[in-house]
């Protein structure tokens, strides 16, 4: 009955469960070997038949390639071919493509209980996803020629994919010392934490990711049994944050079991899912263990649909074509083909043109650095008063200035609270916003923050391009759709007061700053 289901959401998806079409390779070490794709069929270490499309590259007689395992996200499914959905549409399938036809072989799968693949979906267990993509490298070391080794059972492979996709490649370097690169983008560091802070579910993004798999016939394995589903009136339970924080970087990472490949980090600022800081914290990590990583800070991202978020009117996954790295425009394709050249090919300083970190400041404007700029200067929040009960739904949110720019700068960074006041105050979620010359009130990067109980907290990350006259300050307010049921409704004011810091300011050029 499932593989019914999934045939017919063929046309959404991009086809059922692959067909072994294996060529025969058993005189290609004294032939050319052409440009093409063919579909196959992987056992897991555990039998379980995953579903992939092998691309070939063309290849001279005894000319050798790396290898390049592409991993689809949440609700997606293997690169089919060329002019497929996910080829075309979704980042991480163009940059695949873009590898193919730059020499590289690359083999895209569905990842369990996705697209063809038998198995349940398991939220990246370690004993499963991550074993699945191990499974993958197996298979193409013993089954494709002209493959580029570093010894036996070993070719030079590098890993990409978005999201889900980004997550199993970190825990699958981690487990695995034979992965030499990695493209995780937009991804998690800690998925408890990515979404539900402080156990507050971001319930916005817990029913997009519900209607994704609802709406392809996938059984949707962990994530529909009853703790999971308890989560759905806003609170992630205790027993589902550990065991999604089991299968994150950030539990490898405490235990000192960190990703043993370089990196090339691609997170979104829009991104409410996944926001720049998860990456920060996987750059950390892969700091410690004395890797190279770079980071790149693009605008786009996990979008939610409007109202929730603007849209960008760009195609699936939000992302733009280029990233804008002070006065250098990057091509994200370019670039990651650059990054497998050096790490795979061993052809040193081709990546040289990929900053160590660039973020984003608009779809115009960036900033090449070499870290985050360091804490600004501390300012006093005055006392303000939110009534959780309307405020940012049949009331403004309430807007709290904290300081007037008076010269073009770029902000970048997070903001620190420290409230006073009692323990018991009613849910208020907080966001850095600028109040523009001509009255607009902008929430930077939409990134919206509940305060909880807490005391002392950090606000998610954002950047901005400021210019003189704008006003920089906090909004607060008792509603968030990003986190659609856990306001609390109270009637009664809450009294905020206490102190913030604030990202130090850079300068920006006049010219640059132009909107």
């Amino acid at each position: 009955m499932r593989l019914i289901t999934l045939c017919a959401a063929s046309l959404l998806l991009g086809g059922c469960a692959a067909r072994e079409q294996l060529p025969d390779y058993s005189q290609s070490a004294q032939r050319d070997l052409p440009a093409t794709h063919f579909e196959t069929v992987i056992t897991g270490r555990d039998g379980t038949r995953l579903s992939a499309t092998v691309f070939q590259p063309a290849l001279k007689a005894g000319e050798e390639a790396p290898l390049v395992v592409h991993t689809h996200g949440w609700g997606g499914w293997r690169v089919t071919g060329p002019n497929g959905f996910y080829g075309t549409q979704m980042m991480s399938g163009r940059a695949a493509l873009t590898a193919w036809r730059a020499g590289y072989w690359v083999v895209s799968y569905d990842q369990r209980g996705w697209g063809g693949s038998e198995g349940n979906i398991e939220m990246m267990d370690p004993r499963y996803e991550v074993q699945d993509a191990l499974a993958v490298i197996d298979w193409s070391a013993s089954h494709l020629p002209h493959l580029q080794m570093d010894g036996p059972n070993d070719p030079r492979v590098g890993m990409l994919g978005e999201s889900y996709g980004g997550a199993v490649q970190l825990l699958a370097s981690a487990e695995d010392p034979r992965i030499d690169a990695l493209v995780p983008i937009a991804t998690w560091y800690d998925l408890a934490d990515a979404l539900a802070p402080q156990g507050d579910l971001k319930i916005g993004w817990g029913g997009v990711l519900l209607g994704l798999g609802l709406s392809t016939g996938y059984d949707l394995g962990k994530f529909v049994q009853a703790p999971y589903l308890r989560t759905a009136d806003g609170t992630m339970r205790p027993e589902v944050q550990a065991e999604l924080k089991a299968h994150s970087l950030t539990s490898y990472c405490d235990r000192g079991q960190r990703p043993q490949a370089d990196a090339l980090l691609i997170q979104g600022m829009r991104d409410t899912l996944f926001p720049l800081d998860q990456s920060l914290k996987i750059r950390d990590c892969l700091q410690q263990g004395q890797r190279d990583v770079r980071l790149l800070g693009m605008q786009a991202g996990h979008i939610l649909p409007p109202p929730a978020q603007a849209w960008s009117g760009l195609p699936p996954f939000n992302n733009e074509p280029v990233l804008h790295c002070g006065e250098r425009a990057i091509n994200y394709y370019q670039a990651i083909v650059a990054w497998y050249e050096e790490k795979l090919r061993g052809r040193p300083g081709v990546a040289a043109s990929v900053p160590e970190l660039c973020v984003s400041l608009n779809l115009g404007q960036g900033l090449a650095l070499n870290a985050l700029p360091s804490a600004g200067e501390r300012v006093a929040l005055p006392l303000t008063e939110v009534r959780p009960l309307t405020s940012g739904l049949l009331s403004p949110s309430q807007f709290v200035p904290l300081r007037t720019i008076e010269q073009h700068s770029a902000l970048l960074g997070s903001t620190r609270l420290s409230l006073q006041g009692s323990d018991e105050r009613p849910q208020v979620f907080a966001a850095m916003a600028v109040k523009r010359a001509d009255g607009r009130i902008e929430t930077l990067d939409e990134q919206v923050t509940p305060l909880g109980q807490r005391r002392e907290l950090q606000l998610t990350s954002v950047s901005a391009a400021l210019q003189p006259g704008d006003v920089l300050g906090l909004q607060f307010s008792g509603f968030s759709g990003q986190y659609l049921f856990n306001s609390s409704w109270s009637p009664r004011a809450v009294a905020l007061q206490g102190e913030v810091e604030l990202p130090a300011l850079l300068p920006l050029s006049a010219p640059l700053a132009k909107r």
